[in-house]
Formats: C-alpha cells, sequence, structure tokens
C-alpha cells in the first residue's frame, strides 16, 4: 500500500512530463505541420495557451493507472522471481519470461486507464469542436464505453501490452543485472547508494527500449473514431504509416520528456522495494 501512495505521490511531479511526452509524441502525425519545433517551444506553447492547469489534465486517470497497473506488474513479478529462486530456477531466461509476462497482465488490466490518461492529457492541443472534455477518469470510462462498446476499453491493447512487456523486460531485468555488474566490478555494497545507481540505469535502458512502442499506444489509443471506423487498422498501419512519413526517428518523438518522467519513478520504485525487501527479510524470514 505504501508503494502505491508513493508512486501516486510521484505522479504529482511527473505528470506534467506525462502530458508533455504525449504532445510531443502527436505532434506531426502523418506528416502534417508539428504542432512544436522542439521540447522547450513545447513547454512554453502549453504555459502561454493553456496555463499551469493544462500541465496537470488527465491527472485523476494518471493516478488510477498507478494503481491498477504499478501494484499488478511489480507485485506479481516479485512474487514470481521470489518463487524462482526458492527451487533454484532463478536464471536470466525465467527472469525474462517472469517480467515480461508479468507485464503484459498488467498492461491488458490497465489499458482503459491508460487509454484515458492519453485523451485526457492530449485534449488540450486540439480545436474546442474536436475535445472529447472528459471530467474525469471515470467520466473518460464511461463515455468510451458509450461511444465505443467495450471494446473501446481495450483499443490499442496490442501496442499496450507489447510496451509493458519490452519496459518491463527492460526496467526490472536491467536493474537486476545492473546491481549485480556493480558488486562484482566495482564492489559495491547492496546499499542505498548501489540500489540508486542501478535505478538510474535502468532508467535509461528502460525508455530507450519501450519509447518506439509508447509512441504507436499514443497514436493508436488518441486516433479519431468516425461512424465507428478507426484511422488506424491495427499496429503495424500506425507504424508503417508514422515511419512512411515522419521518419525512423519518429519512434523516439518524445524521448527528453519520458525519460525525465521514468528516470525518477524508476529509482524511487527500486529504492521503495528494496528497503520493503529488506525490512520483510529482517523481520519475518530471519524468524522462521
Amino acid at each position: 500500500m505504501r508503494m502505491l501512495y508513493k508512486r501516486m505521490g510521484s505522479a504529482v511531479f511527473v505528470h506534467p512530463l506525462e502530458v508533455l511526452k504525449f504532445r510531443m509524441q502527436l505532434s506531426g502525425e502523418k506528416g502534417t505541420a508539428s504542432d512544436h519545433k522542439n521540447s522547450f517551444h513545447a513547454i512554453i506553447n502549453m504555459a502561454k495557451n493553456e496555463k499551469l492547469s493544462g500541465f496537470y489534465k488527465g491527472i485523476t486517470a494518471n493516478f488510477m493507472r498507478q494503481i491498477v497497473f504499478t501494484s499488478t506488474r511489480v507485485g506479481c513479478y516479485t512474487s514470481l522471481i521470489d518463487e524462482l529462486k526458492k527451487r533454484g530456477q532463478g536464471t536470466v531466461i525465467n527472469n525474462a519470461i517472469a517480467s515480461m509476462s508479468t507485464g503484459a497482465l498488467a498492461a491488458f488490466i490497465s489499458t482503459p486507464t491508460d487509454i484515458a490518461v492519453v485523451r485526457m492529457t492530449a485534449d488540450g492541443r486540439l480545436p474546442a469542436e474536436s475535445r472529447r472534455n472528459y471530467k474525469g477518469v471515470f467520466d473518460a470510462l464511461i463515455k468510451i464505453r458509450k461511444d465505443e462498446g467495450i471494446t473501446g476499453l481495450w483499443r490499442g491493447t496490442v501496442a499496450t501490452i507489447l510496451r509493458a512487456m519490452t519496459a518491463n523486460l527492460t526496467q526490472l531485468m536491467s536493474y537486476d543485472e545492473a546491481k549485480v555488474y556493480m558488486m562484482e566490478n566495482y564492489n559495491m555494497e547492496n546499499g542505498l547508494k548501489l540500489h540508486t545507481v542501478s535505478s538510474m540505469i535502468s532508467g535509461i535502458v528502460y525508455s530507450v527500449c519501450s519509447n518506439p512502442m509508447d509512441v504507436l499506444k499514443t497514436r493508436i489509443q488518441q486516433q479519431k473514431i468516425v461512424d465507428g471506423k478507426a484511422e488506424y487498422s491495427g499496429i503495424i498501419e500506425v507504424a508503417t504509416t508514422l515511419v512512411k512519413s515522419e521518419g525512423v526517428m519518429a519512434l523516439w518523438k518524445g524521448w527528453p520528456f519520458y525519460y525525465l518522467r521514468v528516470a525518477p519513478g524508476t529509482v524511487l520504485l527500486f529504492i521503495f522495494m528494496e528497503q520493503l525487501r529488506k525490512g520483510y527479510e529482517d523481520n519475518f524470514i530471519k524468524d522462521q
């Protein structure tokens, strides 16, 4: 429970980066004129046109996503890894399967809240007549269900799951591998310094590897639905359209904001997780 409070608390500070990331990812879609020249220009534009409140659009949906996604992802992963270690099966391959499967499960469950976050944060960039104007996360979920059916709540599920699998694999495994590497090659003790360095390395690997899938996911979830027909048929069409009209580097649109968003969260996540693990081992394992 404390971990969720920690994640929701950090969301208050990193949510503006989430908003900016989505705006950059949607800018210049299908070769149209870009909304912003660069990341700095995006900040100036939003501050000028939408004031401070614009940076916090969709925060209720972000809170809900943190509750659903983080608790499922981290809880299931740590439980599986601990069980594998007990059975002497904690190999790199098994850890990879565990991280990807738990990431996929968490992504599937939290897809509706993810769609709400994308749409609410991106609403301010649209003309007034095209905005969805969701009042909050529950209003968004109800209207999506009403206007697009139950399947609308899971729009872009494939991209969401692939992103989560990539993110979970690279974030969780790179952290574990970084810890081992730093201890073996730099004689670092298992403590706060090691956890901080390892989580920073994890944040870089995680953001670079998962950013392309994050861009594709954003495009799919934000797409217009006209007479029940979506702009894109699926992730393949989104990817080919994006690369053809904007170039391959467009897959890393919004990366600076993406990294700045995930890096602090990654550091806090692993430091807090290590403290919980230590507390559990000190108070329960040693007594058995």
